[in-house]
């Protein structure tokens, strides 16, 4: 749509409500430097960085933050550990588009077995 005043305004508007406006800043140098996506991957790595201080994050969104940082072999590992405690989050990995970029790794298949949903 190019709209992209709007969409780093939107952005920088959602990062100040959910708590993040010392985000702001560096979060519009790398849109404006790089593009959008240098700029979620950005906002990616300071989410993790920030949930890792956590002393039990939830393993479902760290998954989510391990992917959106793009550490695919992290991700996995949360997972894993996700299905062996049955981690409720675990229920929407078929249809949540975030985890689309890990479907075609071998280690999804398994965890799909693993956690007992059906192959197809």
């Amino acid at each position: 749509m190019q709209r992209f005043e709007e969409a780093l305004s939107e952005c920088r508007d959602a990062l100040v409500a959910d708590g993040h406006s010392d985000w702001v800043a560096a979060y519009e140098r790398e849109y404006e430097g790089h593009g959008y996506d240098a700029a979620a991957l950005l906002i990616a790595k300071e989410d993790l960085h920030d949930m890792l201080r956590r002393q039990q994050p939830d393993l479902w969104n760290l998954a989510n933050a391990y992917l959106l940082a793009g550490m695919r072999d992290q991700t996995f590992d949360v997972l894993f550990r996700a299905a062996k405690v049955h981690d409720p989050g675990l229920l929407q990995i078929r249809v949540d588009p975030d985890f689309d970029a890990i479907r075609d790794d071998a280690r999804y298949a398994k965890l799909i077995n693993e956690i007992g949903f059906p192959s197809q």
